[in-house]
């Protein structure tokens, strides 16, 4: 079973996040808030993700004073294979 894009997930939170701050403003004045373009603030608004780079996010929301920070969460049993090498003689 394929896991959920964990990028897309946290892309969806960061824009959820930013149309709260935003409330209702219209697609120009909220550019400008954001010191985004208008064409990207429409991708904003029209939940384009794939035209927005996490790390556009972030930056978007550094503008307006906001920090983003991750957390590492286990999830279930970890999937690493550690591979045991023997020993070589030099």
């Amino acid at each position: 079973m394929a896991l959920p894009d964990p990028i897309k997930a946290m892309k969806e939170q960061l824009v959820r996040e930013i149309h709260a701050i935003l409330g209702d403003r219209n697609q120009h004045v909220a550019a400008r808030v954001l010191g985004i373009d208008q064409p990207r603030m429409s991708d904003l608004r029209r939940g384009r993700l794939e035209r927005l780079s996490l790390e556009k996010l972030i930056r978007i929301l550094a503008h307006i004073d906001r920090r983003v920070d991750m957390t590492v969460v286990n999830v279930g049993p970890p999937r690493l294979r550690i591979w045991h090498f023997p020993k070589r003689d030099r």
